[in-house]
């Protein structure tokens, strides 16, 4: 896979399926994988926690995710080969896994939801091995015992789905203690994989509207994401695009991240 740069970070320039198939061979060969999607709001984080911007450095993959990062690809000159989300790629992977016999385990979301996940994904791909599962809600002092069970049954690939920066700082932290290959920040995945929260429209995925698909649903919880933050990403790549496409590469917490304006 080829790789770019946008606002500090190493993105992986790929399909969905050339994604699964590095996914895929990874877990195979035991090798470890902090794997996480970078969309503007990601961008937005960043610039203003020194903490998370660090841990997506610290990446071993990095895809870009929805149609901000496309735009600034664009404007940097590396434009970007395929729209690579956690939501289109996942059942990529479980179609993959399924064949290749990879073991996986979900951890996230509101009780019930990765269960409900689980089954389906089982229905579309029978011989998917989804060999461990937990809610996203658990008290921290029983996470030794979490990350005992994850290990012990063997899961070769761990969607963890708690939202952005959380997940991607748990498994950060956590990553030196479970014995998974293949750890991967995946956001709202579960919700929409058990059917409890809807996608968009494929014409709208298309156009690159889903987020305004999830404003419509979730206006509240999503508001200051996409009503204000997409503006404050689009502003802060047009800056940095006016002093060069070297600026969209450089690090978001650099003077020219426009962190006061965020």
């Amino acid at each position: 896979m080829d790789q770019i740069t946008l606002f500090g970070l190493t993105i992986e320039n790929a399909t969905l399926s050339d994604a699964s198939m590095r996914i895929i061979r990874d877990a195979e060969s035991g090798l470890h994988r902090k794997i996480y999607f970078v969309n503007a709001h990601c961008v937005n984080v960043a610039a203003m926690d020194r903490d998370y911007l660090s841990v997506l450095q610290a990446a071993d993959l990095l895809f870009a995710d929805g149609i901000g990062m496309r735009i600034a690809s664009k404007w940097a000159g590396l434009p970007l080969i395929d729209n690579v989300n956690g939501t289109d790629l996942f059942p990529v992977i479980c179609r993959d896994a399924a064949a290749a016999g990879v073991r996986i385990g979900l951890l996230g979301a509101r009780p019930g939801i990765a269960q409900q996940c689980a089954d389906n994904m089982k229905q579309q791909f029978p011989d998917l091995k989804i060999v461990w599962l937990h809610d996203g809600y658990f008290a921290p002092n029983t996470e030794a015992d979490l990350i005992a069970a994850v290990n012990n049954s063997g899961a070769q690939i761990l969607f963890v789905a708690m939202g952005v920066p959380m997940q991607e700082l748990w498994i950060n932290r956590h990553a030196d203690s479970l014995r998974t290959p293949v750890l991967l920040g995946v956001g709202a995945l579960f919700d929409f994989y058990s059917g409890a929260v809807p996608r968009a429209p494929l014409l709208m995925r298309q156009w690159g509207l889903e987020w305004l698909f999830r404003l419509m649903i979730e206006p509240r919880r999503l508001f200051r994401r996409y009503v204000l933050g997409n503006p404050i990403f689009l502003f802060r790549a047009s800056w940095r695009r006016l002093k060069g496409k070297e600026a969209l590469q450089e690090n978001p917490l650099q003077k020219s991240s426009l962190r006061n304006n965020s």
